[in-house]
């Protein structure tokens, strides 16, 4: 955990300024399939960007993407004929690292379905690698591209056991018959002369004469630099879209200019690779809270490292050994001989010497000083210690001088019949309303079944959610647990898909405490966002699903989770909001930045439809908690307190009231600075 803060809050700048980024986006899938070209791209798309690369002068190409199917026929374009001229192209610029994977597996006499030969021919390493988990091939580039290529890279990421990536493999074994580099290091072997050798050693691996330094292990922990992404992150990144069309500008006319000029790209290392969302390649990594990380940028980094000898290094274990035993020891000698006041100064002392030391050395030599490990021990020989002096010493006295903490974490079935086209892989960018839901307090009813009750449970509760969702004319998406995902507007157009979708939330609100069981109090939370989405078959040509992507996908999803801090069931967007005021009765919540964006956005509860029975009194409700809100929003707590306490009179147990008397009771003690604008900033998903 420390040294993921040490990444994120003391960056360190690119080095090389040796690596370009060309990113397969929202803006890319967007503009193609505005021209009728849908995902996955024609193999001639590679060859147009392969071609400038290599025209521009690019020092190496480096493929984050597999092809390890044949493309297929399009209008007006073989496959056949689109495989080809990549081909032709990789061959021609003789400069191109192509993407395999793999998959650990611990049987060595486990049957290799795909030929490796190719990829380990060229991989002789005097030695075995420290870690001795064999891997299988799953996929590798067609033959023809594998021959074309000059080099083979697997893109195989192990996250670890917080689901974050931090180091990676450099070489795995293939099933005992040869060790395979990963991508980054294919490309960076790529760029050594034909005959260096490789070698394990005692601290790191060995290629030629560089020792790249690995933990105990095997693993190669990962240097972070700035944070990632495409707006002021640490590699420059281009849109794929942007590329193939500079290359046909120049190929009309060489004179043109264009938006990326062969100059941007001479002698640079390129690599190509998806950062759009929904095809999947966006990785955990210690940098994530900063920006989202896609693989190909994981890949450039670890190649940035090894091109710039950019290493974490640690110092010798016997130095470590050393600081601990001085810990262990001082510590305790120091308690136990000075006055508290004396004693307890020389231990802070030590601490921020401990601090200074570790950030000194991470800032400028990129050290990793286990400042964490040597605070955690500091911290337990000094309790410790204290404790025993308490006890053997101050018996009699009857304070408590410690306290120690502790630290706590699918539908269209129908118009699929009707309309067969939809099975065609693609999408299209559609205003649709999408839903996300979950039962709150699942835990406790999981908690009290049996397996197969249980199991009964949430067969009854998503059969009659789906049952609700299709009555008005919505699509399942998936289910995930107890949770369901849903959306409106398609594949049939509907202009009332946000109405719709209220209708729907409402009574699967009333469903939930008819279905819940007695005793217990669940109920469910939902999430809803209006607004423009990619929406179609999305996946391989084999294997997809009908579903949505985009921003307001993930707006959805956070709203829903969203409620928690509210104490409320339904949140939906402003731009929900906008398409069902005259026909549902809604309040404002919060002005709300949700986690992984800067701009806040207007949020709002869902409460009742303005023809159903009691509706004035909910009218008279929304009518006090909005003078509340105006109030809280003057920093006039007191009359905001009671305004809410009024709607608590009206409607006991409101989750937004006590939320808000809550805060003002908290701005009242801590006032808010100046500049405060009322934004909410939700710090988790």
């Amino acid at each position: 955990m420390v040294l993921d803060y040490k990444f994120r809050y003391l960056q360190q700048e690119d080095p090389n300024d040796k690596i370009v980024l060309v990113s397969i986006d929202e803006k890319s899938l967007s503009y193609f399939n505005s021209n009728g070209m849908y995902w996955p791209w024609p193999r001639e798309f590679y060859q147009i960007v392969t071609d400038y690369f290599h025209q521009s002068g690019a020092e190496l190409i480096v493929y984050d993407i597999l092809f390890d199917t044949p493309d297929f026929d399009r209008r007006n374009l073989s496959g056949q004929m689109s495989d080809r001229r990549f081909v032709q192209s990789l061959e021609q610029s003789n400069k191109a690292i192509l993407a395999f994977k793999s998959t650990a597996n611990e049987d060595p006499s486990a049957d290799i379905s795909i030929n490796n030969e190719p990829l380990i021919e060229a991989n002789d390493i005097k030695n075995e690698p420290p870690y001795k988990e064999p891997h299988l091939l799953t996929s590798k580039p067609l033959d023809a591209f594998t021959k074309a290529a000059t080099g083979l890279g697997n893109t195989v990421m192990n996250p670890d056991e917080d689901g974050l990536i931090r180091s990676a493999h450099l070489f795995d074994s293939l099933a005992h018959k040869g060790f395979v580099p990963t991508l980054s290091m294919a490309a960076y072997l790529e760029l050594q002369p034909d005959s260096v050798s490789l070698e394990w050693t005692n601290t790191g691996l060995r290629i030629g004469k560089q020792n790249i330094p690995l933990q105990d292990n095997g693993d190669y922990l990962i240097n972070w630099y700035e944070k990632g992404g495409v707006r002021n992150g640490t590699f420059p990144y281009y849109s794929f879209q942007a590329i193939v069309k500079s290359a046909t500008q120049k190929i009309r006319n060489p004179k043109a200019k264009v938006s990326v000029p062969p100059s941007e790209l001479e002698d640079k290392i390129i690599i190509v690779g998806a950062s759009a969302a929904g095809l999947g390649d966006i990785k955990s990594t210690p940098m994530s809270s900063l920006e989202p990380f896609p693989g190909m940028e994981i890949q450039a980094t670890i190649l940035n490292n090894l091109i710039g000898t950019n290493f974490i290094t640690q110092p010798p274990t016997w130095i470590a050994i050393l600081i601990l035993l001085l810990i262990s020891i001082g510590i305790p000698f120091t308690v136990a001989y000075s006055r508290p006041a004396k004693g307890g100064a020389a231990i802070l002392g030590i601490l921020f010497l401990i601090i200074g030391v570790g950030l000194t050395l991470f800032i400028y030599e990129r050290i990793w000083f286990s400042t964490g490990l040597y605070i955690i021990t500091a911290t337990i020989a000094y309790s410790g210690s204290a404790a025993y002096k308490y006890f053997a010493e101050e018996k009699q006295k009857k304070e408590i001088r410690s306290a120690f903490g502790q630290y706590v974490q699918p539908e269209f079935v129908e118009q699929l019949i009707a309309q067969p086209d939809l099975l065609k892989l693609g999408g299209q960018k559609k205003r649709l309303t999408v839903l996300f839901s979950d039962i709150a307090g699942f835990t406790s009813i999981s908690e009290k079944k049996e397996p197969e009750e249980l199991v009964s449970f949430l067969n009854e509760y998503l059969g009659a959610m789906t049952d609700i969702i299709f009555e008005h004319s919505g699509t399942v998406d998936k289910y995930i647990g107890d949770a369901v995902m849903a959306f409106w507007g398609a594949p049939i157009g509907q202009d009332n898909h946000a109405e719709l979708a209220c209708q729907s939330t409402l009574k699967m609100m009333k469903k939930v405490k008819e279905l819940a069981p007695q005793n217990t109090n669940i109920h469910s939370r939902f999430g809803i966002a209006t607004g423009d989405m990619i929406v179609g078959n999305i996946g391989s040509y084999n294997r997809f699903n009908y579903t949505v992507l985009g921003d307001t996908v993930n707006l959805a999803a956070r709203l829903e989770a969203a409620n928690k801090q509210f104490g409320s069931s339904t949140m939906i967007s402003e731009q929900t909001y906008e398409g069902v005021k005259e026909h549902f009765y809604c309040r404002q919540l919060d002005l709300l930045v949700v986690k992984g964006k800067t701009e806040p956005v207007r949020v709002f509860e869902l409460m009742a439809k303005r023809s159903a029975p009691g509706a004035e009194h909910t009218q008279e409700i929304i009518s006090i908690y909005q003078e509340g809100l105006d109030y809280y929003l003057a920093k006039n707590w007191d009359q905001a307190i009671e305004k809410f306490r009024q709607v608590l009179s009206l409607k006991p147990e409101d989750g937004p009231s006590e939320t808000y008397i809550e805060r003002c009771l908290k701005f009242k003690e801590e006032p808010p600075p100046k500049d405060w604008d009322g934004v909410f900033h939700l710090k988790t998903k």
